[in-house]
């Protein structure tokens, strides 16, 4: 199953369309599309927030926000565990059929994007243009989706670090459930293989944080290795599993979910992190998924939106991937190359870099993206 709305104001959007080489899908959902939209915001800003210091909007730099990552993990979880769920639930099992046709897909939709991204880094760091090393780590565990399954690497396409992440639960959770025998259903065993993923995690951080000696290492040990954050993603396919089996309780608790999601990740923010303790080491993240989690009845409701701002939301969800992948190479170019210049421009020079990420990301979506999108719509249906 697709995750599906109408926008019957669709074609309201079709100068920006036109211009921006952006096709928005009339069965996306708008609230998933908000999420999205926020994700890729929180992570854009995190990454340029630096060049904010010293102007008016200084503030904004340690202000709280939530983890955009995090927000993708669980939309994967949601997205994908739906499909399946739902696919199942029609079948009575999920086929081979299926999960090939989901690889297919989904290859065409994460490679080509992390692969072009990968070869510009190639090129910027052997010949000076960004810093990094090229020997930190074998290429092959990069082009491979190995770099960081039970250990950190560094120095070297940083932000590649989330991708194994969702890359190998695309692999691996639609092929538990094609494995299992046609007597077992996945409604009853998909809840058992998230609690296995998600104290799988919870029990690598406990065996790793003694390397998390202080932040750096705390981040690249326990907020950037594979094993650490499958967690995330599987409360994702909790929520899933809820919506397809008890969609009263769904549908009925919708606005208390969103509520308390909120709750949650405010007291989250105004909780102190002390590496070493149990809190900070094991559980803080978890408690922020399981927030956005908590927001996903209430979201996907909203089907559309016919604002102007709706607009601007869909658009950048559509380029979310792309802008995810072209941020931080934008703002290690700046920091290299131009800070002094950047520093001089103010809060301008934070508009700027906003501006170049937009340059980059439509380059990479409209080079690269798109036409591997529209090859796999012509011939995966």
């Amino acid at each position: 199953m697709r995750i599906s709305c109408d926008l019957p104001n669709a074609a309201k959007y079709s100068i920006s369309r036109s211009m921006l080489g952006i096709t928005i899908d009339k069965k996306r959902l708008f609230g998933l599309d908000f999420l999205r939209a926020l994700a890729i915001v929180c992570v854009v800003h995190g990454h340029g927030a630096l060049l904010l210091s010293d102007t008016w909007l200084e503030f904004l730099i340690n202000a709280p926000r939530p983890r955009g990552v995090d927000i993708f993990f669980v939309l994967s979880g949601f997205l994908i565990g739906s499909s399946f769920l739902s696919y199942a639930q029609k079948n009575q099992h999920v086929d081979i059929h299926k999960t090939l046709h989901f690889y297919g897909r989904t290859a065409l939709r994460i490679l080509p994007n992390y692969y072009a991204i990968l070869l510009v880094y190639i090129v910027l760091v052997g010949t000076g243009l960004v810093n990094g090393n090229l020997h930190a780590l074998p290429l092959w565990r990069f082009f491979t989706f190995t770099q960081n399954l039970f250990t950190p690497f560094l120095d070297f396409y940083w932000e590649s670090w989330s991708l194994p992440v969702q890359w190998w639960f695309y692999i691996l959770f639609p092929l538990l459930l094609t494995l299992l025998p046609a007597r077992i259903s996945p409604r009853k065993v998909t809840p058992f293989i998230c609690l296995f993923f998600i104290l799988a995690s919870l029990l690598y951080r406990v065996l790793v944080a003694p390397n998390g000696t202080d932040i750096f290492w705390w981040d690249v040990w326990l907020r950037k290795t594979v094993a650490s954050r499958c967690d995330c993603i599987y409360i994702g396919v909790l929520a899933a599993w809820l919506r397809m089996y008890a969609p009263e309780i769904w549908d009925r608790h919708a606005v208390k979910c969103l509520a308390a999601g909120i709750i949650l990740l405010l007291v989250s923010f105004h909780i102190t992190p002390h590496i070493g303790t149990v809190y900070t080491d094991i559980f803080s993240l978890s408690v922020p998924p399981i927030a956005y989690a908590l927001w996903l009845p209430f979201l996907s409701r909203i089907r559309s939106s016919s604002t102007k701002a709706g607009a601007v939301v869909s658009h950048l969800s559509v380029l979310s991937y792309a802008m995810f992948l072209t941020n931080l190479m934008v703002i290690q170019l700046i920091d290299k190359h131009f800070a002094a210049a950047f520093h001089a421009m103010g809060a301008w020079g934070y508009g700027l870099y906003w501006l170049l990420v937009l340059a980059a990301t439509l380059l990479l979506y409209l080079a690269v993206e798109k036409p591997f999108v529209r090859f796999r719509d012509r011939w995966l249906h």
